[in-house]
């Protein structure tokens, strides 16, 4: 109880019902309180009467509401990423209220809108668009698979939804994809977007692909929610680099020190620090951020955090915390930095940084800190930078100016080409593993931590490198075991300790999920950034087979249909072995996505489901079409590369030379692709053909039908997508979000 009131806990969950379950706690007069887990520390804390669990749901959410609007504490929210002591802001129903309305007022909405809540209903944008469309008597629609621009589409078409809400991010997705999109554009009337930082260029063609919509930005924090707003769709040129201006009776001032100070019925006035509750504004109730900014003609600007928080794809985390974990389990006195590193994708980086005394910890910093940032839910591997600086940028007052400590680490990165921290062998083991890297990948220095994939290693060069490491060790090593252990130290530490032993054929690249998983053909190195796509959503798994060695490692003369179609048998053994009853879903890019046709006739042979097969930018020889002068150029090249071949088999695998390795490689998969496809009879599965549109690597003279050759082979292609991107480059970090959107359509 607090206050004679009973308390009532909510645990986060993204659901309509974890949405109702507040409203209904509002009416029946009780606190709620916002909990992380059913376990949260704040139910004690806040003496919490009862906790309530909502169920997963999703699907439209329609509720006419009258929200009260007095001064009674309605519910107790937690500033995202509170890491130690938690800082609780108690909002009254009013503060709820004066948000909503004049919300409402700037956005201009009324009872037919139909809205598409593409963030969460658990982050406190996504809660309040709910709020905003039951207060106005509206209909809401919160998607299962989270913001997804394909659906929205058809949903446009089907003219089921006329408003959007998303964060600056997704917006940026739906942009890349905006050629998708026409006249069903007009069917929007209203936008809101996040307080994200989004350019005046990307405001502008939000502008130009929506132009009957009323779109609004807001600003605000959890204490001030929505403090300020622009009207986007009127507004222009640099005015659009703003966060807009107050409306209703909110008011703004910059203090002394540059910080933005709020003023308003919505601001909370009270927080709870360390279970005592303690006031949120000064004596005339002005609300003092840590943000910095500035006010030029009433608009105010943003111009950062100055508590310098993290904030990794919308999970926020506080830099100090993270520099205490790590000193504590470290035992570190000083010499190490945690700030943010501004990053297109992710918002920001976490980046730590450490005085060269401490150059001999990054492995432990870097291994101990991905463990903090993956229970924290940051499961992506490249939103962690771990680097040494000569020396840090030092305030008057010898503290560490963090902003400028990331500006000095852009500035250094920039002038150099190393990407990752050298980090030296430190015995023999390691010492030769880094010279076949070297040699193989010819790059120097190479450190025990560098990733073989990262550094440019392929499937090939990885036959390569397992060979001339089991001729330099005396272990023989299979090529799965580098897939699974990509680093110097992994492979030289299972040497060392003599634990090599057969690798699982199916290797791990997202594992959480309990959507039917997907697995990965040839060449499972490539598709680890699809896989993360995929988190806490669908399993994704690589399958290696001891057959793609062969293949690889085989003279191209010698390549038959046998042993293409054995690589395909192989496969699906191993996919049965790992999933003996289940529906399972395939993909596979370019030679990959053959075979992965052929597993799945094969898997479907055997009474098993294949639910879909996604074949990425897979062009069989009949779907491409040349011009006279290409054909003979074409057939030259052939017999040139082959003539090559020839001449060097019997060193080809002892050198590092790149083009004979590509002429190997071309020749290799362009003779099983060929072999394959003549033992294959007709699948009649459901598949997607995913392409690139940059097909320049085939020069002039080269076009394609529109299938790629595949329609004499497959009776149930569903759709065929392009995607702006070359080959390989639709599975890199910066494409792969888009071919993920896709692919989700269809699972």
């Amino acid at each position: 109880m607090m206050n004679n009131r009973a308390v009532t806990g909510v645990v986060s969950t993204n659901s309509i019902a974890y949405v109702d379950a507040i409203f209904d706690s509002y009416a029946r007069d009780e606190i709620v309180v916002l909990l992380r887990d059913k376990d949260d520390e704040r139910i004690e804390l806040l003496g919490v009467d009862k906790v309530i669990q909502s169920e997963q749901k999703f699907g439209w959410h329609a509720r006419k509401l009258d929200f009260r609007n007095d001064d009674a504490l309605a519910q107790i929210a937690f500033t995202s990423g509170t890491e130690g002591e938690p800082k609780g802001v108690k909002l009254t129903h009013r503060a709820l209220s004066d948000v909503v309305s004049r919300l409402n007022a700037v956005m201009e909405v009324d009872s037919g809108i139909r809205e598409y809540v593409g963030i969460p209903a658990n982050f406190s944008f996504g809660f309040g668009r709910f709020r905003a469309v039951s207060a106005i008597g509206g209909r809401a629609f919160l998607p299962e698979q989270g913001f997804n621009p394909f659906e929205i589409k058809q949903m446009l078409l089907a003219e089921e939804i006329n408003a959007i809400s998303a964060v600056p991010s997704l917006w940026r997705s739906l942009l890349k994809n905006s050629d998708m999109y026409g006249d069903e554009c007009e069917n929007v009337k209203w936008i809101e977007i996040g307080s994200q930082y989004m350019s005046q260029a990307e405001k502008e063609a939000l502008k130009r692909l929506f132009p009957k919509a009323v779109i609004v930005q807001h600003y605000g924090l959890t204490e001030a929610s929505r403090s300020s707003f622009l009207r986007i769709d009127q507004t222009e040129g640099a005015l659009l680099e703003s966060v807009g201006k107050a409306w209703g009776e909110t008011e703004f001032k910059i203090s002394s020190a540059g910080n933005i100070c709020i003023r308003g019925p919505h601001v909370a006035r009270e927080l709870i620090k360390n279970g005592e509750t303690v006031s949120n504004v000064d004596q005339d109730d002005w609300f003092h951020t840590s943000d910095l900014g500035r006010l030029e003609n009433g608009y105010l600007y943003f111009d950062g955090r100055a508590d310098d928080q993290i904030n990794v794809g919308g999970i926020k985390l506080s830099p100090d915390s993270l520099e205490r974990k790590i000193r504590e389990q470290l035992k570190i006195k000083d010499g190490i930095c945690v700030s943010a590193l501004p990053d297109e994708h992710l918002g920001h980086v976490v980046l730590v940084a450490v005085l060269p005394e401490h150059e001999k910890n990054i492995r432990d910093i870097t291994e101990y800190t991905t463990e903090i940032l993956k229970s924290a839910g940051v499961m992506n591997p490249n939103a962690l930078k771990v680097d040494s600086i000569d020396k840090f940028p030092l305030t008057a007052t010898n503290k560490v100016q963090r902003k400028q400590l990331a500006k000095s680490f852009l500035a250094l990165a920039k002038n150099s080409s190393k990407n990752t921290i050298y980090v030296a062998p430190t015995n023999d083991v390691e010492i030769a593993l880094v010279s076949i890297w070297e040699k193989l990948l010819k790059r120097s220095p190479v450190g025990v931590d560098d990733n073989f994939f990262d550094l440019g290693g392929d499937s090939l060069l990885a036959v390569m490198a397992t060979l001339e490491i089991s001729n330099v060790t005396g272990q023989k090593l299979d090529v799965g075991q580098l897939f699974a252990n990509p680093t110097i130290k992994k492979i030289a530490d299972i040497i060392v300790n003599g634990t090599i032993s057969p690798v699982s054929s199916v290797v791990e690249l997202q594992a959480a999920g309990d959507k039917t998983p997907l697995y990965c053909i040839f060449g499972i190195n490539l598709y680890q950034h699809l896989a993360d796509c995929f988190k806490e959503d669908t399993p994704v798994y690589g399958v290696y087979v001891s057959e793609e060695q062969r293949l690889l490692n085989s003279d191209s003369k010698t390549v038959s249909s046998g042993l293409a179609v054995k690589l395909a048998e192989q496969y699906t053994d191993t996919i049965i072995r790992h999933n003996e009853h289940g529906p399972i879903q395939l993909a596979g890019i370019s030679f990959g996505g053959v075979v992965a046709i052929e597993v799945a006739r094969l898997l479907e042979q055997q009474g098993r489901t294949v639910e879909v097969v996604f074949v990425l930018d897979s062009i069989l020889r009949e779907g491409v079409i040349l011009s006279t002068r290409k054909k003979v150029q074409r057939m030259l090249r052939e017999l040139s590369d082959e003539l090559t071949i020839k001449l060097n088999r019997f060193n080809i695998l002892k050198t590092a030379d790149k083009d004979l390795i590509d002429k190997q490689r071309k020749i290799i998969f362009r003779k099983a692709m060929e072999s394959l496809r003549k033992k294959q009879s007709s699948y009649d599965g459901k598949v997607v053909l995913i392409k690139a549109s940059d097909q320049s690597s085939w020069g002039p003279g080269v076009t394609f039908l529109d299938d790629y050759g595949w329609g004499r082979y497959l009776t149930d292609v569903r759709a065929i997508h392009t995607l702006e991107t070359d080959h390989l480059g639709m599975l890199d970090e910066n494409n792969v979000r888009n071919l993920a959107l896709v692919l989700k359509q269809y699972m």
